[in-house]
C-alpha cells in the first residue's frame, strides 16, 4: 500500500488531527481550581493581585514558573483598592474567592502564594507572604479542586 504524503495531503491530515483534539476551536482551561482566601487575622488586609518577578500572588507548576492568578480569570469580589493599585481587601473573618482555570491538568502538583498588607494594627503596612501547601511544598488539588489560604494572623 502506497500513500500520497504531498504537501497538501500532510496539511489535510494535520488540520483533521487539530480538529479532532480540539485545537481548532476557542481556548479552553484544563482545570477549573476553585482559590479562596481568608482573612483569620483582626484587621483589614490587601491582597497584592498580580505578579511581578517573585512578587505578588500567584501559582507555581511543578513544571513551571509563577502565573499571576489573575491571568486565569481569579477576581474575588473583594474591597477595591483606594489607590487603584492591584490591591483588593478581605476584611477580618472574611473569606473571598474565584475560580482559577489553569493552563494544565488538574493533577498537576502547584504551589500558591498570596502577597498581603496589613491595613491596620502592630504590623500596619507590614507586606508578608504565605505559601500554601508552604514555600517548599506541592500540593494537588484538594477534594472539589478547593483551596483556601489562610492569611492576616501576622498583623495581629
Amino acid at each position: 500500500m502506497r500513500f500520497d504524503l504531498s504537501r497538501a495531503n500532510l496539511f489535510g491530515i494535520a488540520t483533521a488531527l487539530a480538529v479532532s483534539a480540539g485545537a481548532a476551536g476557542p481556548a479552553s482551561a484544563a482545570c477549573s481550581i476553585n482559590i479562596f482566601v481568608q482573612n483569620d487575622g483582626d484587621h483589614l488586609i490587601w491582597v497584592r493581585n498580580e505578579v511581578v518577578g517573585q512578587e505578588g500572588t500567584g501559582v507555581k507548576a511543578e513544571i513551571g514558573a509563577w502565573r499571576a492568578l489573575n491571568e486565569g480569570g481569579w477576581e474575588p469580589e473583594g474591597i477595591p483598592d483606594k489607590t487603584g493599585g492591584p490591591y483588593f481587601g478581605v476584611r477580618k473573618g472574611e473569606r473571598l474567592g474565584d475560580a482559577y482555570d489553569a493552563n494544565l491538568a488538574c493533577n498537576v502538583k502547584r504551589r500558591y502564594r498570596v502577597q498581603y498588607r496589613c491595613d491596620s494594627g502592630p504590623s500596619k503596612d507590614s507586606r508578608f507572604v504565605v505559601y500554601y501547601p508552604s514555600a517548599d511544598g506541592w500540593t494537588q488539588e484538594a477534594e472539589n479542586n478547593t483551596v483556601t489560604i489562610s492569611l492576616g494572623t501576622m498583623c495581629n
